[in-house]
């Protein structure tokens, strides 16, 4: 593919240096908004509880007001924004522009946005009309509606479309991935097949490919494309006449354009799959609407009816979490930014693309829904937008006074440890417990200091809850905080390396590895580390490290046909562009250059950011000129240990010739796994 897609909602500030940047991202691994003021809205929100009343001249206010900031207008390419209250349209309108060089301006009738994993909302609705005809059982096993797929489960456990829908299969990869373009939706499927290697239910992992497989048993179970159902029994009823999951002529010539960080405009792409039930979802403002109109108004929109009455409050209701107060998902919508809510009870549903981030919500109670989107990079005002939605119009009612919970004294250390996310395993957390009575967590984000609530419930200085949860045994298995697309696993500590006591210079970064499984030793008891590593050796702890589904495809260099690490060399080859020589060979058994490695590891980055490298001044021996930017990169992150020098002046001397020995691969790799400040 040669457009990088993202699947899936930004929805807090999770910012590193190396691995999060805002434009080119795998397919499929999240990317974390760099522009959260959430924290900030809530500190100056004022002290007045008083709601605005929320009337269409009040919110058009509102809107106008925000979108009018030199700040936002500045940067804003194009966005709509709507709210919708007691089956009524309140707002519907569009800021700047679809093609900014036609100065063609957002129509909230016309214009069609890529609506992203708000998709997912609508295969969800498509699943549960199955499940009120009865020919979908949601607890039943997958395996009766997936005909021509059959799905590895090592667990002994069913998997059923409830665990499709909350996102918690327990599958080994939950993103796909396409060697062909404009690859249907059917061949996907069966082209993408995980495995179940944890018990279905026991744990949240964002997850694209349930929700393909669940646009693959639509299909199975009515007997139609899943574009066709959609269109015949969701988007006619609801009059969503400018809607669909295939890309029309009408919905090419209407399609926003995107635009990249730096204003350019997006490259056209295609959905993968081609019609995707995960993020496929073409549609306008007034098409969104009616879709949030009926949501709220049991199923139903003037005298045509989608779902039953019952159906939608149970797609509306809490159906998972890793705390009774802290859920995470219903069927189809999410529980994102608890700490916003204001003690109200909102569902929501958000999405990212390659030029388009949307965000929906809902309070049901209130029968009140909204929806931005926008189509640049630039700036992203969802949370922002919300957060300040929220203070505006639902302002906190709850008691200032915290009450003092009576917990039972339990040693705060049971929580210490090393915590892993399940969708991006270089998300790592680590927890320590106080003498004060709290825990302290350090991530990518930074270090905070959280408060006990009550058993297996924490909260920080912002009001962001933080759950535990048990396994069986009664041990801490899993961790939920501000990483909103997946749960974090904690890890238990590895066996020691007879090789590797632990005064060893680089016995942290290589248990840290260990830890994280993401090591190429000999087994349980060496692992050589004053020994050259191999760049197959090297390309395996990579890809691990990126948590990469191995490639299928037959490796392409004519000397790495049968290796063992075959799989690792083509995955790398695909993912991030690596190249051999010019003759076709790879050398995999030959020890890596310090400078190669600093290339490949530059290489990974790139996949995860944009962002050029910081320049670093280096002594002695000068990169090759192919080298020269990773080797800076490297430089200046720190990615090295006590092997390199650094003079009084501030210049490293990288050695960027020499062969690169094992513990000094590990310092690299461990810093590029946890970057600094984590």
């Amino acid at each position: 593919m040669t457009t990088k897609i993202r699947k899936g909602f930004k929805p807090v500030a999770l910012a590193t240096a190396i691995l999060i940047g805002l434009t080119a991202m795998t397919p499929g691994i999240p990317v974390y908004a760099t522009q959260d003021h959430s924290a900030s809205v809530q500190k100056t929100a004022t002290a007045s509880r008083e709601a605005i009343p929320i009337t269409t001249e009040s919110i058009e206010r509102f809107a106008d007001s925000y979108f009018s900031r030199p700040d936002v207008r500045e940067r804003l390419k194009g966005a709509l924004f709507l709210v919708v209250k007691d089956d009524k349209v309140l707002l519907n309108k569009g800021y700047g522009y679809a093609d900014v060089a036609a100065k063609k301006p957002i129509d909230p009738d016309t214009t069609v946005f890529r609506m992203a994993s708000i998709s997912k909302a609508f295969t969800a609705t498509a699943v549960m009309q199955l499940v009120e005809q009865g020919k979908i059982d949601l607890e039943r096993d997958i395996s009766e509606y997936m005909a021509g797929i059959t799905i590895p489960n090592k667990t002994g456990f069913p998997l059923t479309m409830k665990h499709l829908m909350t996102h918690t299969t327990g599958y080994n990869y939950t993103e796909g991935s396409a060697a062909a373009s404009r690859i249907s939706l059917d061949r996907y499927a069966k082209e993408n097949i995980p495995t179940v290697i944890r018990k279905p239910g026991e744990a949240y992992r964002y997850d694209n490919i349930a929700f393909v497989q669940q646009g693959y048993i639509v299909q199975n179970v009515s007997k139609l494309p899943f574009e066709t159902y959609m269109k015949e029994h969701i988007f006619k009823p609801l009059g969503m006449n400018s809607s669909d999951f295939a890309m029309s002529a009408d919905v090419q010539a209407n399609l926003a354009k995107g635009y990249g960080p730096e204003g350019g405009e997006i490259a056209f792409y295609d959905n993968t799959p081609y019609i995707d039930p995960t993020g496929g979802l073409f549609s306008t403002g007034s098409d969104m609407a009616k879709f949030i109109i009926a949501m709220l108004n049991g199923g139903k929109l003037g005298d045509n009816r989608i779902l039953k009455e019952q159906t939608t409050r149970t797609m509306e209701s809490f159906q998972y979490g890793i705390h009774s107060k802290l859920p995470v998902m219903s069927y189809g919508f999410e529980s994102f930014f608890n700490h916003l809510h204001n003690g109200e009870v909102v569902i929501g549903k958000g999405g990212d693309l390659a030029g388009a981030h949307s965000w929906m919500w809902m309070l049901p109670e209130h029968k009140v829904g909204a929806m931005v989107i926008v189509n640049g990079e630039s700036i992203d005002p969802r949370i922002e937008l919300f957060a300040t939605f929220m203070q505006q119009f639902y302002p906190d009612q709850r008691s200032a006074a915290t009450p003092q919970l009576q917990l039972a004294q339990e040693p705060l250390t049971r929580f210490e440890g090393t915590y892993r996310n399940l969708r991006n395993p270089m998300a790592i957390s680590s927890i320590t417990a106080g003498q004060d009575g709290t825990i302290t967590v350090k991530d990518q984000m930074g270090t905070h200091k959280l408060k006990q609530l009550e058993a297996l419930l924490f909260q920080d200085e912002e009001g962001m809850k933080a759950g535990f949860k048990e396994d069986s045994n009664g041990e801490i298995s899993y961790f939920y905080y501000n990483a909103p697309d997946s749960f974090l696993e904690k890890l238990p500590n590895p066996d020691q390396y007879r090789d590797v006591p632990e005064n060893h210079p680089y016995a942290s970064s290589i248990y840290l590895l260990r830890k994280l499984q993401n090591v190429s030793d000999d087994g349980p008891n060496t692992f050589r580390p004053e020994k050259a590593i191999t760049r197959a050796e090297f390309i395996q702890m990579l890809v691990q490290i990126g948590g990469f589904q191995l490639s299928k495809q037959p490796v392409g260099f004519t000397d790495s046909a049968g290796h063992p690490l075959a799989p690792e060399i083509q995955t790398a080859t695909e993912r991030l562009g690596v190249a051999g020589l010019q003759d076709g060979r790879f050398e995999p058994n030959r020890a890596i250059t310090r400078q190669e490695a600093a290339l490949l590891a530059w290489k990974f980055a790139q996949t995860y950011s944009t962002d050029q490298p910081q320049k670093a001044k280096l002594s002695g021996e000068q990169p090759s000129s192919w080298a020269r930017d990773a080797v800076q990169f490297v430089a200046a992150a720190k990615l090295f240990g006590p092997e390199v020098k650094i003079g009084a002046n501030g210049a490293i001397n990288y050695e960027p010739m020499r062969p690169m020995l094992r513990q000094e691969a590990a310092a690299l790799l461990a810093g590029l796994a946890v970057p600094s400040g984590s």
